[in-house]
């Protein structure tokens, strides 16, 4: 079963569409110190702005492109029946699977981050930009970057037992967008006074709002650029590293469920 994990791994690692993407994403977050040169004030800031966004993006790019099609193709030239041959359950596949590639975007993640450190280590000995390297808030944005990369690919490995690759896309892309987007819409409405918390509409709304993840709780960098930065609660932390785990399980039970029913 770990096999599958590793052989998983492996195979992503021989993809060279990855290193181009991880490369392409280690450039441009070096690119940011370009960026930090054009800027007069507020130059440590504009550094996490866009090396935390490119993290990010670069992630869930890898995480789209590449998963949304490798139960695709492995369906299609049948190794998945090869791979099923050799006894290891349905659910040891799908769980293994995503194991295999969570280590993959893990190990992404890392080289991200070195380059986030090479590039504040330029900015602080080269050109003297102060930015704390020490602050646990840039690593825990990172942890919880990651953790939103996790719940997107178990969304994306549920999608992906019983529909096409480009509808995994699509959905997969609108997932990460209503999810990042929903608590503000549903607090922008109701500041505005456009929707009235007793209406219908809000409850309706109140439904995809505890249906669908809220990333926006996964999303640190608006807290860092913030001027009120004061003491993240850690409370919170554990809370949406428990909600991420639980959507994940979830997802993938259901997963199971669908994939257990397949023919090949």
């Amino acid at each position: 079963m770990v096999a599958i994990a590793i052989n998983t791994l492996k195979e992503f690692l021989r993809n060279k569409i990855l290193y181009a993407i991880v490369w392409l994403a280690v450039i441009l977050i070096l690119f940011s110190i370009i960026l930090v040169q054009l800027t007069i004030t507020q130059t440590d800031k504009v550094f996490i702005d866009s090396a935390l966004t490119i993290i990010e993006i670069f992630a869930l790019i890898t995480t789209l492109f590449l998963w949304s099609y490798l139960l695709y193709n492995e369906i299609q030239k049948n190794t998945i029946l090869l791979i099923l041959s050799k006894n290891p359950s349905r659910a040891n596949f799908i769980i293994w699977k995503f194991l295999g590639f969570s280590i993959l975007i893990f190990l992404i993640y890392i080289i991200f981050t070195i380059a986030f450190v090479l590039a504040w280590l330029f900015l602080k000995y080269k050109m003297g930009v102060h930015i704390n390297l020490l602050n646990k808030y840039y690593y825990l944005a990172i942890y919880l970057s990651f953790l939103k990369i996790l719940v997107l690919l178990a969304f994306i490995i549920f999608f992906s037992t019983f529909v096409s690759p480009f509808i995994v896309l699509l959905v997969s892309i609108g997932i990460y967008i209503i999810s990042h987007s929903l608590s503000f819409v549903k607090f922008y409405l109701v500041a505005a006074k456009k929707l009235s918390p007793d209406s219908v509409g809000y409850k309706i709304m109140d439904v995809f709002y505890y249906i669908f993840p809220n990333f926006q709780d996964l999303s640190l960098k608006e807290y860092l650029l913030s001027p009120y930065l004061g003491d993240y609660n850690f409370y919170h932390i554990v809370i949406s590293s428990l909600s991420s785990l639980w959507y994940i399980v979830i997802l993938l039970i259901l997963a199971v469920l669908i994939f257990n029913k397949r023919e090949f």
